[in-house]
């Protein structure tokens, strides 16, 4: 039997990019019959394939059919798909084949496309379409045709198999995206504070402080406690003392600002003489009566009246503030005040400055586990890439470094990268979307990607291109 020869353009569907690709295929047949400008492509849940057979160059002999029946094969061979034939007829064959069919209920035994009688030495084009459900085995499959060509009286003259096109579809091609993480600079001192408050009693009137009056002894024992483990911690060089103190709202303002000043120096002098602390590591003030405090724990209360008493508090004149909080609820709810809320008022807040020390990574790695916030950005983020990238202890390390510096951009770009790296991709867009640096345009740009939304991917990595972000020009492509 002569040749046959197929042209076929495929057409290949890639992941991330929506325009199609041709591909030129030959493939040798028999019979002249020419099959061009064959494309697949997925659309949806369908996948739609295309063509021209030409039947230009075919001689079929008056008796003879030639059937033809497209098949998706996978790439392993154990699944088909089938598509319905189609059929080719000399002149008395398709006479003959219509009187069957009208006269004796012939049927083939796969319903055929179309049955379309050849006329010798002219012309003649066919269109056909192939539509199927999308199946992920066709991504790697092949197009083959099954031919079965008869002669007089139904007589098999052959079949035959002709591979056609592979792949179908090309396999899936799954990006490999590159996150962007930056650096922390280097901390070359790593000034730190911690701040408490110490509610000591006094007498009244008095700025003695009693370790045995009332609570002190327990007071005093956190203060004790809080100063030894700073003081005694060797990674830690302490270098500033803030104390600051304060008094409750009620009698005279005068008064009670002296007052805050000398149980401030009280409380200066207990520190000094007790640890042995120079007069020049300590700065003392007094803020005296504390209706910022006030107002703070009125408003976290659940006092059924607490907007009343929001409203006493934001009088300006401080005698008619006081005068009004009295008269409230004929004295009810400024004894209750004066009780529970105002105890808590008269204290001294301290603040401990001091220098951490440079960690190595191995220290760095230990010191993470008991205070982390002795460390730096930078070295969380080396201690970070010591661990593989999919492992818990590199999710802990950047979950860490974005709580203890939570206003840090940097420290919320990098976890917002390991949020994508362990496929946390909404909290990763939540992070980064408030974050105006290019590596965050980046990672933005990839987690819109993966999403499947390239419009808005396309938009933030041109965004970080434009920057001169190269991370992101890669990611693009």
């Amino acid at each position: 039997m002569k040749r046959l020869y197929f042209y076929i353009i495929s057409c290949m569907f890639l992941f991330s990019v929506p325009d199609l690709k041709a591909q030129v295929v030959n493939v040798t047949m028999q019979d002249n019959l020419r099959v061009e400008d064959v494309q697949f492509k997925k659309e949806g849940n369908m996948v739609q394939g295309s063509g021209v057979l030409n039947l230009d160059n075919v001689r079929l002999g008056s008796a003879q059919m030639l059937i033809l029946t497209p098949v998706i094969r996978s790439e392993d061979n154990t699944k088909f798909h089938r598509f319905r034939p189609m059929v080719f007829t000399g002149a008395s064959r398709d006479r003959t084949l219509q009187r069957a069919i009208d006269w004796e209920g012939f049927k083939f035994e796969d319903a055929p496309q179309f049955v379309i009688r050849r006329t010798n030495k002219r012309p003649q084009t066919v269109p056909f379409i192939l539509n199927a459900p999308y199946e992920e085995w066709f991504r790697g499959g092949e197009l083959v045709f099954l031919e079965t060509k008869s002669g007089c009286a139904y007589t098999t003259m052959n079949d035959a198999e002709y591979h056609a096109i592979s792949p179908v579809l090309p396999k899936m091609i799954e990006p490999v995206y590159e996150y962007a993480y930056v650096i922390p600079p280097v901390e070359e001192v790593k000034q730190r504070s911690e701040s408490h408050s110490a509610h000591l009693n006094f007498e009244v009137g008095r700025s003695v402080i009693l370790r045995d009056f009332k609570n002190n002894a327990d007071v005093l024992n956190d203060v004790d406690k809080v100063i030894n483990e700073i003081r005694n911690d060797e990674n830690l060089t302490v270098t500033e003392f803030q104390i600051t103190g304060y008094a409750s709202p009620e009698g005279n303002e005068q008064s009670n600002m002296k007052l805050s000043e000398d149980r401030a120096k009280a409380f200066v002098s207990y520190l000094t003489e007790r640890y042995n602390i120079p007069r020049n590591f300590v700065r003392t003030d007094w803020r005296g009566e504390d209706w910022d405090g006030l107002k703070k724990v009125v408003e976290e209360s659940g006092l059924s009246n607490k907007y009343e008493i929001m409203n006493v508090l934001s009088e300006q004149n401080v005698a008619q503030r006081k005068s009004r909080l009295k008269q409230l609820n004929g004295g009810q709810t400024y004894r209750m005040l004066l009780q529970d809320y105002y105890p808590q008022l008269r204290r001294n807040d301290y603040t401990i400055a001091f220098v951490a020390k440079k960690f190595s990574v191995d220290e760095a790695k230990i010191q993470i586990r008991t205070k982390p916030q002795y460390l730096s950005l930078n070295e969380m983020f080396l201690v970070a890439n010591t661990y593989p990238k999919n492992s818990q202890e590199f999710k802990e390390v950047f979950d860490i470094a974005s709580r203890m510096y939570p206003d840090n951009s940097v420290a919320q770009l990098n976890t917002g990268a390991m949020e994508l790296e362990t496929g946390a991709v909404d909290n990763a867009i939540r992070r980064l979307e408030g974050i105006n640096l290019p590596e965050a345009w980046n990672n933005l740009g990839v987690a819109y990607a993966i999403k499947g939304d390239y419009q808005k991917a396309q938009e933030y990595l041109n965004r970080a291109i434009q920057a001169g972000n190269g991370t992101a020009k890669n990611n693009a492509e």
